[in-house]
């Protein structure tokens, strides 16, 4: 006997139960459905109708959570689509902004080098190799510097290549990562600065040579009348005497006056002295004894960094400095203290600078004599000759570095020479690499 039972198609639920014979012979091909009733007893229709309840609460349930199912893998799939959008857009912005930024290093004009931690250069811009004349990536840093550079002694804060160009070099550290050279071709400035100086010094050779006329024809007449003095016989003895120190004096006078006008004329001066800052104080202080001896000033020396050397003309060094001493002598008729203070940069200031103060008490400079006081023969005394600063400024900038002057009212004058410090000689690539290129990699 074969038991059948018919289902709800529209709810699902068991209805009625059919039982064919299975001896019965299918008729026309299709089994014969007997319909029969069980016999049940009251308990067993409960259980079967709370079985069929439960069959069709946990089929409403599955179908639910199907659906439930279903929306959630919709919702997913939907974010992972966006996620997906998103991480595509974000890498192709990020190979626009990488080709923007490989673009932009291969035409600046300055050249980039980026180093690793153990100093070899792992990348480098056109710009870089095309100054150095040198294929660049994967070599040591330290071994580019000894192939391509060739210190000079007129390099100031720039290094020349062995090519005859002028390079200024910046570095910054990224940690532990190694560093990153900038590299910024200073040839054309440079010849720029120099033509330019050259044309400053023509432009005022007609105003120059007639005040020189000047600055000459006073002391030059009183040294003609002193000398017609000299030669008249009927003058005693004492007043030759007299008129021979006024003389002598006058001809000094023209004598500091043709001193300063060709240091002022030979900007372009030799630095082939190198010297500590100890050396240069002796020679001050040599240079100053009698100025100082004779006169009611006080003179106090500080230097901070004796063993730090510079590149300089010593004679023309000493001469401009002894022009600031000098004129702080000469700034008042009452005593007047002198500091002159020697020192170098921090350590860990770049580039090395090495700065030269000369700071008196006196009642200091009119704001109006202030703004012209480094002009040709501008003085405020009766013998200047108006080309004390004028030389200092020139002699300052044939060492590369810079001079001012500050005097606030009644608080004196401070001179400030600022000059490159000596940090290498083309005999010593090591140092090269420490001081001007910041890089120590061993």
């Amino acid at each position: 006997m074969m038991v059948f039972w018919r289902i709800d198609s529209s709810g699902g639920k068991a209805v009625s139960l059919s039982v064919r014979s299975s001896g019965t012979p299918p008729e026309s091909g299709t089994p014969k459905i007997v319909s029969a009733k069980l016999p049940t007893s009251q308990s067993n229709l409960e259980r079967l109708e709370a079985a069929f309840q439960f069959f069709n609460d946990t089929s409403s349930q599955l179908a639910q959570s199907y659906e439930l199912l279903e929306k959630r893998v919709s919702s997913l799939t939907q974010e992972l689509d966006e996620v997906s959008e998103a991480k595509q857009r974000a890498h192709k912005n990020e190979e626009k902004l990488a080709g923007r930024m490989q673009a932009l290093l291969d035409f600046m004009p300055g050249g980039v080098i980026v180093l690793d931690h153990q100093g070899y250069i792992v990348e480098s811009n056109p710009a870089a190799r095309a100054l150095l004349d040198d294929k660049l990536d994967g070599e040591l840093w330290r071994h580019v510097i000894s192939k391509c550079f060739a210190p000079r002694n007129d390099d100031g804060l720039e290094v020349s290549t062995k090519t005859g160009k002028r390079i200024s070099i910046a570095t910054s550290s990224m940690d532990n990562h190694g560093q990153i050279i900038l590299l910024t071709d200073q040839t054309e400035t440079r010849e720029l600065q120099r033509n330019l100086s050259r044309h400053e010094r023509l432009s005022s050779m007609g105003k120059m040579v007639s005040a020189l006329a000047h600055q000459i024809r006073t002391p030059l007449s009183a040294a003609i009348l002193y000398a017609g003095h000299l030669t008249n016989g009927s003058i005693a003895q004492a007043k030759k005497d007299t008129f021979a120190k006024k003389l002598l004096g006058r001809l000094q006078h023209m004598e500091r006056t043709v001193r300063d006008m060709m240091l002022f004329v030979k900007s372009e001066l030799p630095l082939n002295d190198v010297i500590s800052l100890a050396d240069l104080e002796v020679g001050l202080r040599e240079a100053s004894e009698v100025p100082i001896l004779t006169s009611a000033a006080k003179i106090t020396w500080r230097n901070t960094h004796p063993s730090t050397q510079i590149r300089c003309h010593r004679e023309a060094l000493i001469s401009a400095i002894m022009n600031l001493i000098n004129n702080a002598i000469q700034a008042s008729d009452k005593p007047i203290t002198i500091l002159v203070n020697l020192s170098g940069s921090p350590e860990n200031l770049e580039p090395k600078r090495v700065c030269i103060n000369v700071v008196d008490n006196g009642p200091g400079l009119d704001k109006s004599v202030l703004d012209s006081a480094m002009e040709l023969f501008v003085t405020t005394k009766a013998h200047g000759t108006g080309l004390g600063l004028a030389v200092v400024q020139s002699v300052a900038r044939a060492h590369g570095g810079t001079f001012s002057i500050m005097s606030p009212p009644e608080c004196g004058t401070k001179a400030t020479l600022i000059l490159p410090e000596h940090c290498a000689t083309p005999s010593d690539v090591a140092d090269i690499t420490k001081q001007q290129c910041g890089v120590s990699h061993d």
